[in-house]
């Protein structure tokens, strides 16, 4: 039985952009456990397990050649099916394969899922491939920290204010919100109405007036904040988090603005500075995070008033269908 959650375990989850293939070189990636090797074969892009059934060397340790990727150690060469189509020395290749991983390609990026039975593919949330939007892929390094609460991180209201102040929240002053919390058998999402000037940093420069703030979560493991002021959606932050192993995340984000008169690269320039202070500031909380609860063996958390999308979370990373559910509640953010 896997030790990962049922959506997690069965979901597809992306290993690397096709803009990292285009180098040439194999990537070495984890997930959930199992070293893969994603490459740019003949036929498109390939995903194998990263072993070599011949002596059982890393097939990323290798370098790809014409369209197939090479074994460092004795030549042999797989192709995007995981077939031996070169045994250097022999008169016929191998009958031993690598073993391949389904494999889609969407938006620039190259997903694969475990799952003896795969879905029909990823979920990509508006505005993911949505024209009137000038946006970018920001792969991010690995860091220490548990899944689901990598996920509940990016959507959680509260805490801003405490490790982010000044930049996302104000550290000081909050207002009254009225949030709408949806729940349907595969999102959920939590609205939280506005309607006021922002105070901090981040929402100055890049949003103007806020209406209205967004957290949703898709399983299997994305969470998207997303806000919007009087014209509309204004930016879009959705995050892609990989299992690589337990404690191990490797969270890959989309960002995306509103198409205007400012140039996309001077956009993509302060979205990257803010949030990689705030990226900062989440790695080390959820790193310390992990840390203490490994301390006591195991989390044991508490639901609070503000915790609206947790249950949730869970529920649906869990492969739960919970029944539709709509509720309001007034908080001050």
């Amino acid at each position: 039985m896997s030790a990962y959650p049922k959506a997690v375990a069965e979901g597809w989850h992306p290993v690397a952009t096709l803009k990292a293939l285009r180098k040439g070189k194999p990537l070495a990636r984890r997930l959930m456990g199992k070293p893969v090797v994603v490459f740019q074969s003949a036929d498109g892009p390939a995903v194998l397990l990263d072993r070599c059934p011949h002596r059982n060397m890393a097939l990323s340790r290798g370098r790809v050649r014409e369209g197939a990727i090479e074994c460092p150690y004795h030549g042999w060469r797989f192709a995007q099916d995981g077939r031996c189509v070169l045994t250097p020395g022999a008169e016929e290749p191998a009958r031993h394969g690598a073993t391949p991983l389904p494999v889609i390609e969407r938006a620039g990026i190259i997903w694969t899922t475990l799952a003896e039975r795969p879905n029909a593919g990823p979920t990509l949330p508006h505005p993911i491939e949505a024209d009137g939007f000038d946006s970018f892929w920001w792969p991010i390094k690995p860091t220490r920290a548990r899944l689901l609460d990598a996920v509940e991180n990016l959507l959680d209201p509260a805490h801003p204010h405490f490790l982010h102040p000044g930049i996302v929240r104000s550290g000081t002053a909050r207002n009254p919100v009225e949030a709408t919390v949806r729940v349907a058998h595969d999102y959920a999402e939590a609205r939280y109405i506005e309607n006021t000037q922002a105070q901090a940093l981040m929402p100055r420069v890049m949003e103007g007036k806020r209406v209205a703030s967004i957290g949703r979560f898709f399983p299997p493991s994305t969470g998207q904040v997303a806000f919007e002021n009087t014209k509309g959606l204004k930016l879009s932050i959705t995050v892609f988090f990989v299992p690589e192993a337990d404690e191990l995340v490797r969270p890959l984000a989309h960002l995306a603005t509103q198409s205007g008169v400012i140039p996309p690269i001077f956009k993509e320039i302060m979205l990257r500075a803010f949030d990689m202070v705030i990226l900062a500031q989440d790695q080390l909380a959820l790193r310390r995070q992990a840390e203490d609860i490994a301390a006591f063996g195991a989390p044991k958390y508490a639901v609070g008033p503000l915790d609206v999308l947790f249950p949730a979370i869970h529920a649906l990373a869990n492969g739960e269908t919970p029944a539709p559910s709509e509720r309001t509640l007034r908080m001050m953010l």
